[in-house]
């Protein structure tokens, strides 16, 4: 949402209007609307999180050139950081190691000390 609305923004310095609809702003709002579909996807549909993610970490490179910096760059910032997350994100529960055992050889058998 931070890359959507600087390009649309109408800044009015008391008699002076500031517009910005530009080739930028039709490409932000572009970019902000692939990132949703990213950001629904990754939501409803986690198996999609390893495309998802790669997307919206290259559409966060992408909006720092062609939109204002990417949001003044907080969008970039967090579009990373959330294309980051979506990337290392895993819905398995991480398994114990097992014990190392030598395959098929009988276990070691340890020696009792006896006191003297």
């Amino acid at each position: 949402m931070i890359i959507l609305s600087p390009p649309f923004a109408t800044l009015k310095f008391g008699d002076m209007v500031i517009s910005i609809n530009t080739l930028g702003g039709v490409s932000a709002l572009l970019i902000g609307a692939v990132l949703l579909v990213c950001a629904v996807a990754l939501w409803v549909a986690p198996r999609f999180r390893l495309a998802a993610g790669i997307v919206t970490v290259l559409l966060s490179l992408v909006a720092v050139v062609v939109s204002n910096l990417g949001g003044f760059v907080v969008g970039t910032l967090s579009c990373l950081l959330g294309g980051a997350l979506a990337v290392a994100w895993t819905t398995e529960p991480k398994k114990p190691k097992a014990a190392k055992r030598n395959d098929g050889a009988e276990p070691e058998q340890t020696q009792r000390v006896q006191p003297t």
